[in-house]
């Protein structure tokens, strides 16, 4: 008998429906399924859990090392080598891991006590070489290959530098007062003065150069910023802008001049026992207070046309009063009556907003906002800030500054002192994000949980000349800020497209626009100038004789730094123990059209001590280094097209020095073997000996100084006749100007060896490298300082 179909459709009995439901059909095979995924998940295979990965994931170190397998799968295998047997001991961890300190924070603050931290600085450690500068720890280049790439920022994009390291100095009194104190110590030659029509008004910022008391031209201080803080229609305050190396110099000169009218009177009896008493006389100076304000402010600096457009996708300003109502520094500031003027300002940034570069505004410039908290504005992804408007800007109302634009709460210290202790750390932002934000990605921008900023820009115009330099290039902004809001502004920058720079990036910025960095005859430039002649020397004595260059041979006196009271002696008959930079206005006009005109210099006061400022530029080709020599040319030199070389000189010490050291080596084979019988008589030196040799360990004995005296004479009496061609000045800072596309460097000459040089009618000069034979051609130009 055959068997019967099942399916109808076949012959069957049992005729089946169309369609079927999943949901039933699921149900009634819910215990197969369970036992499906169960016997898939927990195999009866013998296999352990780090080999069921699939083989891109497999380590040979999984066995032995749970950190290597997903997070989800390390239970599970603890547990199998717990059952195998006691799990395998981890690698001990390293000396440095088990030496780190158990409070991050107080370790933070114990390093900070010898010198200051950036609040940058945490941020600046991962990602630059840092070094120690005038007190602070200062970020000096980046890590990264990114000399090119800071200068194509600062000419077509954005540099983002943190200078919170100048120190702001307030100066509070009466206008007459601070303007009797600065005419001791600046000069109308050099500039405009502090109490000028266009800084008085407090809507421009301006530079001065600082003299010590009625010394001008000699004892220069440094070259210092300011501006005029309206704090009510009747008061005003001066702030000053130090750089860390000239702040205590600044500090006492200033306390010198406000001190110096104040006398005491005595009065009493002549005897030991009765007290004297003392009374002040009071001078127009006793209502002028000086306050160094340390770590009041954070400043950084934008430089490039980009700069404008970062700055207005990052800052969002605050338009109605009743938004910053929950702020508890609005409230001290209205009960000082302060009107903020939210919506005037709104107004005017909007209207700035629509510029392409910071160069078109006036130049100095300074705007007063209250913005939202810049980690609102803060987008995901690192972009390129860009303005995009078709809308213009009306150019009336940003050259006729409102009277209320520089105005701001910032300059008030119990301000910045309640923002400070309000301040929303960066992990209560973010608790408090998750909470409120129902919508990944929205952000409500009027949250009373996050305070208002009150911030103040600066504007930067720039190379103003340009027959000197490329129009507009350096421009940008610095933005003031109060203290522990640093970061969030740094991050938001950076996200919004800034390249960050440092130390580094502020000499070739000042180098690009020709611009004078640390000049000589200030204390800073003097201390700055010992430090790398110190560097410098080390890194030459480190190298092997064979490898050192003999300068004695190329006729370089002076490798490492450059003698300008020798220089100066040597072009004048008297001995030079002070000297001075040409900072006269009037004059460097007068001598840059001398040289145009090759024409003779007029006569200038103290011209023995004088040195001019020039900017150099090499003609064609040429490499230049700082502390190269510059020098007189001869005419056929100027003429003639095979190149100038320094002639071969004779080293008279070559003979000392090898004597010197077969002496020295017989000396150390006499050592040794007297250490050799000691070692027999006594195992080991006594400890006085030992602390001995360690003490003089790192001073440089006898020999190795009298070595080093050989090698580079220290006692070098004079500089312009000892090459073949007659030395004029040096190169104080040289690089290659990715602007002019040739080598050019910043130096001083003296005034008197330019003056020869023009009545010979000649407008260039020689330049040489200390380490090379070869003279180049430049021509030069004169520095007038801004």
């Amino acid at each position: 008998m055959e068997p019967t179909e099942f399916d109808a459709a076949l012959g069957g009995s049992e005729h089946l429906p169309h369609t079927a439901n999943s949901l039933k059909f699921a149900a009634a095979r819910s215990i197969e399924i369970a036992t499906m995924t169960e016997s898939i998940l927990r195999p009866s295979k013998t296999k352990l859990i780090f080999q069921c990965l699939p083989v891109h994931m497999r380590r040979r170190v999984m066995s032995h090392n749970c950190k290597r397998l997903p997070r989800r799968l390390r239970l599970g295998h603890l547990e199998q080598l717990k059952k195998s047997g006691s799990p395998p001991k981890q690698k001990r961890p390293s000396r440095k891991f088990r030496r780190r300190p158990t409070n991050l924070l107080n370790e933070y603050n114990r390093r900070q006590k010898n010198k200051i931290w950036l609040e940058t600085h945490i941020w600046h450690a991962k990602r630059f070489h840092m070094v120690e500068r005038w007190g602070h720890r200062l970020p000096h280049r980046p890590c990264d290959k990114a000399f090119r790439a800071c200068y194509r920022a600062s000419s077509a994009h954005c540099l983002l530098q943190d200078i919170s390291y100048y120190t702001p100095i307030q100066i509070k009194g009466q206008i007459d007062s601070i303007k009797d104190i600065f005419c001791n110590i600046t000069s109308n030659n050099c500039g405009l003065g502090i109490c000028a029509k266009a800084f008085l008004k407090g809507n421009r910022r301006g530079t001065i150069d600082l003299y010590m008391k009625d010394c001008y031209p000699f004892g220069f201080v440094g070259k210092v910023e300011f501006l005029w803080v309206c704090i009510n229609d009747s008061n005003k305050e001066l702030w000053l802008f130090v750089h860390p190396s000239q702040v205590k110099q600044v500090e006492l000169l200033l306390n010198d001049i406000t001190k110096a009218g104040e006398s005491m009177i005595t009065s009493g009896a002549e005897t030991d026992t009765i007290a004297t008493k003392k009374r002040k006389i009071s001078t127009k100076y006793s209502e002028v207070q000086i306050n160094v304000k340390y770590k009041l402010f954070n400043r950084f600096r934008l430089t490039g046309p980009r700069s404008h457009a970062v700055l207005v996708k990052s800052l969002k300003c605050v338009k109605d009063v009743e938004k910053v109502e929950t702020n508890k520094w609005l409230e001290h500031s209205i009960q000082r009556n302060t009107n903020l003027f939210l919506k005037e300002k709104y107004e005017y940034w909007e209207n700035v907003g629509l510029m392409n570069s910071p160069a078109h505004m006036p130049p100095g410039a300074i705007i007063g906002l209250v913005v939202k908290d810049p980690r609102l504005s803060r987008p995901s992804k690192r972009t390129k800030a860009e303005i995009k408007s078709t809308k213009q800007c009306n150019i009336e109302l940003l050259l006729n500054n409102p009277p209320h634009t520089p105005r701001s709460p910032l300059w008030d210290e119990t301000v910045c002192d309640i923002i400070k202790k309000n301040k929303v750390t960066n992990s209560e932002y973010i608790e408090h994000i998750t909470q409120t934000q129902l919508i990944p990605g929205e952000v409500n921008e009027d949250d009373p949980f996050l305070q208002n900023l009150p911030i103040v820009l600066l504007q930067r115009p720039g190379s103003q000349d340009s027959f000197y330099k490329k129009i507009g290039y350096g421009s940008g902004w610095d933005i003031i800020l109060p203290a522990e809001y640093g970061l969030p502004f740094w991050l938001t920058f950076i996200m919004f497209g800034a390249r960050t720079g440092g130390l580094r990036e502020t000499e070739s910025v000042a180098l690009e626009m020709g611009e004078i960095y640390m000049p000589p005859d200030s204390e800073a430039g003097l201390l700055e100038e010992m430090r790398l002649e110190s560097e410098l020397k080390e890194k030459y004595f480190r190298r092997p004789p064979s490898k050192r260059v003999n300068y004695i041979k190329l006729a370089v006196p002076s490798p490492f730094k450059c003698p300008w009271s020798v220089l100066l002696k040597d072009w004048s008959d008297n001995k030079q123990e002070k000297f001075y930079v040409l900072r006269d206005k009037v004059l460097l006009e007068e001598l840059q059209v001398c040289i145009d005109r090759k024409k003779h210099i007029p006569h200038i006061a103290n011209c023995d001590a004088c040195l001019i400022p020039l900017y150099v530029k090499v003609e064609g080709k040429g490499n230049l280094t700082s502390h190269a020599m510059i020098c007189f040319p001869l005419p056929q030199d100027v003429c003639s097209k095979n190149p100038v070389m320094e002639p071969h000189h004779m080293d008279e010490n070559l003979k000392l020095r090898r004597q010197k050291r077969q002496e020295h080596k017989k000396l150390l084979k006499q050592k040794r073997r007297r250490q050799i019988k000691l070692k027999a008589k006594q195992k080991l030196l006594n400890q006085v000996t030992k602390q001995k040799v360690q003490h003089n360990k790192h001073e440089p004995s006898d020999y190795v100084k009298s070595m080093r005296e050989l090698w580079l004479p220290s006692s070098s009496d004079t500089v312009r006749h000892v090459p073949s061609r007659q030395v004029m000045g040096y190169i104080s800072q040289a690089a290659f100007s990715f602007s002019e596309a040739r080598c050019c460097g910043i130096g001083y000459v003296a005034l008197n060896a330019l003056n020869q040089l023009l009545e010979q009618r000649i407008n260039q000069v020689l330049i040489r490298n200390t380490t090379s034979r070869k003279y180049t051609l430049a021509n030069i130009n004169i520095i007038k300082t801004p």
